[in-house]
């Protein structure tokens, strides 16, 4: 359904009235297409609607601003679910729709809460990950936490050179970055200015130089609660004792167990399930996750246990229907939720994710590598990735492979190995991914393998750094091969004999896959009067894997009607990896209307003309009032002679046609006074002061944000 808005005029008697939005303009681009573009017309359409109405509410007199204020935070309301939206379907079109801070600081004070604002965010970084495992879907958020007591807010990526594995990389860390905020949502703007203050480790983990490519071992007695809940209609299948046995266990294929044998004993689970307890919920209410663990917390207090006293606590519920998860975890973090009580696959799964292990997945399934507890959940050991990445296999044992040639591996299922190879590695250069080559046998903990990966090759992909997904390209039986044309790297299994593969590598000349370039504009929007020249920064990635030799991009720029733009270059040369710097200058015609205009440069790689990518940003052309206040100091005069140890009385006149909204006294830049009323003046004792030459500055701001100030020079003797 098209949103229809109107935009505010204001009438005879200068009251704001209705007229129809035909002539704000709308953007001009198509390179985003869909749903988004919807989205993005709506939005832009409704911020021209507010940006109007909050340019004619500024020249309105002092008498009729009050009157005329609900309208305008109606507005503001109605763009401000736009651009909810619009940063959920694509953040990088949310944040070149950003209004600059210079109007929001323009705003009433009523209004500007419904107005996106960037801000400097502090907190641990974590992924929430909800489990479907039936319909074989996950859903992943980036959030934040920052004070103890406060809601988790959902971090988006607006970065266009940036990725989900940049925001991955960022979890278990305390993170401090400037964000647009909108409501409950953060989007991080530029991933290189993040800083990273210190890494949390996962229940214990320790820093390890000599650990594998993560730096990182997930280790420690991880003590965990396992509350058990029963909503007011629906309860438990199962006891506290049977969870207990299925998490805490020290025989069988338990979460403990299996995780001890992973670990070779660098990781356990241990600690107690309570309940079940009745809380006030119902199985077809919402999922309101957070307020059953609160409550199922409260109750295990009146129970008598604390769960502040354990690293990890997961909530047992039975199904709800509008969650459409089974299970969910923080990654890496303290809380999981189980709402499968009878499958000890899915409690190991949520608390894999609590270490930092990500889904075990295959290129075109989220849980398709069943050799693993992070894929489908199956009580079973761990993929030879998993274990490389948290840093449970000892070096003896994992090979960096630099050479052609054949090798042998060991079955990493036997954990008592110690100085065999059982994990090969291979550098995957143009992603900088790794490959990971294991043999899987249906020994011990994988006496539950799916026959298909018994005997056989394990070939997966990951980066290297927890938290990532494992993605298992292809199980090897003996005599067939694996190939990465892109790299030249040929994977073959040569044969399985006495617990141990022949492994047949060849590293040949890598291919060139050319892949679309990425293009980042900054800053992502501006404000000015129609005929200013703004300047915009336009950065391109060149995107092609190693083995392509220097390309050329080609760029060219999609301006609204009514707007010239210059390039200072129109390609760029890069190398493989490669980025680089182009600047723009963008001039509307002093005739064009207010509002917001959409911005597009497009780059071409000219070797390859299906190789294009789109940038987006915005000009805000703002006709709202911007004519300073006028503002003179009364007394003392310039120059004036002073007393020492009396009070001086400082005057100021301050004038303007929409009224002024507060003038501000600063003696040797300081802030002495704030005074909102006329006659305006500030009383300055100098009674303490060093004798000889002070400066006494008066500023004043009228009620559009405008500012205006006289400075004068006193001299106390």
């Amino acid at each position: 359904m098209k949103l229809r808005m109107s935009a505010p005029r204001v009438g005879a008697h200068g009251i704001i009235l209705c007229a129809t939005l035909l002539a704000i303009p709308l953007l001009s681009h198509a390179y985003h297409v869909g749903e988004v573009l919807a989205a993005d017309q709506q939005a832009v359409s409704a911020g021209n609607a507010f940006l109007a109405a909050l340019a004619q509410w500024e020249k309105l007199p002092p008498s009729l601003k009050e009157a005329n204020l609900g309208q305008l935070v109606q507005l503001a309301q109605a763009r401000r679910q736009l651009m909810l939206q619009l940063v959920q379907s694509d953040a990088k079109v949310a944040a070149a729709r950003m209004l600059p801070q210079s109007i929001r600081a323009r705003m009433p004070a009523q209004v500007a809460p419904y107005v996106e604002e960037e801000v400097k965010v502090q907190g641990t970084g974590f992924v929430n990950v909800a489990d479907n495992f039936a319909s074989g879907i996950s859903h992943a958020s980036f959030k934040i936490l920052g004070q103890a007591g406060e809601a988790p807010q959902t971090v988006y990526l607006a970065d266009p050179l940036g990725s989900e594995r940049d925001l991955h990389r960022l979890a278990g860390k305390k993170l401090t970055f400037n964000a647009m905020r909108l409501g409950d949502f953060l989007v991080l703007l530029d991933k290189k200015k993040v800083q990273v203050q210190a890494l949390q480790p996962a229940g214990g983990a320790s820093i390890d130089a000599a650990a594998a490519t993560t730096g990182t071992v997930v280790q420690g007695e991880q003590k965990t609660l396992s509350i058990l809940l029963n909503f007011s209609d629906k309860a438990l299948s199962c006891s506290a004792a049977d969870v207990a046995s299925r998490v805490f266990g020290s025989s069988g294929a338990t979460v403990n167990t299996l995780f001890q044998d992973a670990s070779r004993g660098l990781v356990g689970f241990s600690g107690t399930a309570i309940g079940p307890f009745n809380i006030p919920y119902t199985s077809t209410g919402s999922c309101n996750y957070g307020g059953w663990a609160t409550a199922a917390e409260a109750a295990a207090k009146a129970a008598g246990v604390d769960p502040a006293l354990y690293a990890r606590v997961n909530y047992v519920t039975p199904s709800n229907a509008t969650c459409g998860w089974s299970g969910m975890a923080y990654m890496p973090g303290r809380q999981s939720w189980v709402q499968a009580c009878s499958a000890t696959g899915v409690f190991a799964h949520e608390l894999g994710h609590n270490l930092a292990l990500h889904h075990a997945a295959t290129p075109s399934a989220e849980y398709g590598d069943a050799s693993d507890p992070m894929g489908a959940a199956k009580a079973v050991g761990l993929n030879g990735a998993n274990r490389v990445m948290a840093g449970w296999q000892p070096s003896g044992t994992v090979l960096d492979v630099t050479n052609a040639g054949s090798y042998a591996v060991a079955s990493v299922s036997d954990s008592s190995v110690v100085a065999t190879p059982q994990v090969l590695r291979i550098a995957k250069p143009d992603t900088a991914d790794y490959y990971y080559i294991s043999l899987r046998q249906a020994t011990g903990y994988d006496a539950a393998l799916g026959s298909q990966y018994v005997n056989a090759l394990s070939v997966h992909r990951a980066t290297g750094i927890l938290p990532t997904r494992t993605y298992l390209m292809q199980v090897l039986a003996a005599g067939q091969s694996f190939s990465d044309a892109s790299n030249g790297i040929t994977i073959s299994n040569q044969g399985v004999s006495n617990g141990a593969a022949g492994v047949g590598v060849v590293l040949a000349a890598a291919v060139c896959t050319r892949a679309a370039p990425s293009i980042s504009l900054s800053p992502a929007s501006q404000t000015a009067t129609a005929g200013t020249t703004l300047a915009y920064t336009i950065t391109v990635q060149n995107n092609n894997t190693a083995a392509c030799a220097t390309a050329s991009f080609n760029l060219g720029q999609v301006l609204p009607a009514g707007f010239t733009g210059a390039l200072s270059a129109t390609s760029l040369a890069l190398a493989a990896g490669a980025s680089g710097a182009v600047s723009w200058a963008v001039t509307p015609l002093s005739t064009v209307p207010g509002g917001t205009y959409g911005l597009d440069v497009t780059v071409t790689d000219a070797g390859a003309a299906s190789s294009q990518a789109s940038g987006h940003a915005s000009y805000v052309v703002y006709s709202g009032d911007r004519t300073p206040p006028a503002i003179s100091i009364t007394s003392p005069g310039a120059n004036a002679s002073v007393a020492a140890g009396k009070a001086l009385s400082i005057g100021a006149a301050a004038s303007d046609t929409g009224g002024i909204q507060a003038v501000e006294f600063f003696v040797d830049g300081a802030l002495l006074a704030r005074d909102t009323s006329a006659p305006y003046t500030a009383s300055w004792s100098t009674r303490k002061v060093v004798k000889g030459q002070h400066s006494i500055k008066a500023r004043a701001i009228d009620n559009a944000g405008n500012v205006a100030e006289q400075t004068v020079a006193v001299m106390v003797h």
